[in-house]
């Protein structure tokens, strides 16, 4: 019988051409020196939050741990991958400084109205984790599985012309979520998951694609096909 994280991994599969789909529009795009920008400040709310969620979801987790294994289970992996992703010394600060590298008024973007598809998956995984169940968490993570390549983005840098510094999320990204995504299978098939704990995961990393897609294929515009959505 398949483990859970290749139950999980098979789902999201069959997903993943549309997940790649932006990046290969935006490579490819005549203008791709403007569109990465703010293609790039598409996603940054959501890694702006990743830290604070992850955050909420260890208080849960620690709520829920004297009755609940799963949530038990979840504290020691939180507890250390907190700490991987600060990549500075408050959640975001590296990565409001690459989108100011290339240009892009951070201050305004702090302020600003968030992008639809940021607010939903934003909204979403927030609720999720506090009447759902902290696990939930686990299904943004998993986009980690599918790290960017490091071709692609050098291909990315020689494209644009933009400083290389704008960058560096994608190419650190590149080197350690290869790593972060083996452990997040791990952590996956040693917790005591029930089917609706995989059920969860997985909508959750579909709803996660799903709202990242829409989010770079409104900075890419309506000149590009949108890719079929996630059902």
């Amino acid at each position: 019988m398949p483990s859970a994280s290749a139950r999980l991994r098979r789902k999201i599969d069959l997903v993943l051409p549309a997940f790649e789909h932006p990046g290969r529009l935006l490579l490819a795009h005549p203008r791709v020196r403007d569109l990465y920008p703010p293609y790039m400040a598409a996603s940054t709310h959501v890694s702006l939050v990743m830290v604070p969620l992850m955050e909420v979801a260890l208080d849960r987790s620690r709520a829920l741990a004297p009755t609940d294994p799963v949530a038990a289970g979840l504290i020691a992996y939180l507890e250390r991958h907190i700490v991987e992703e600060m990549h500075g010394d408050e959640p975001g600060d590296a990565s409001l400084g690459d989108l100011a590298a290339v240009g892009v008024d951070v201050d305004a973007l702090l302020v600003g109205p968030l992008p639809r598809s940021a607010a939903a998956l934003i909204g979403t995984l927030y609720f999720r984790i506090l009447y759902a169940h902290p696990v939930a968490v686990l299904g943004l993570l998993w986009l980690e599985v599918y790290p960017p390549q490091t071709r692609s983005v050098e291909r990315l840098i020689e494209r644009t012309g933009l400083p290389r510094e704008g960058f560096d999320p994608l190419l650190l990204h590149a080197d350690l979520d290869v790593r972060h995504g083996e452990e997040l299978q791990h952590v996956v098939d040693a917790l005591p998951l029930e089917p609706w704990h995989e059920e969860l995961i997985g909508l959750t990393a579909l709803e996660s694609v799903q709202f990242l897609i829409d989010g770079w294929m409104a900075v890419l515009g309506a000149d590009v096909e949108t890719p079929a959505a996630v059902s």
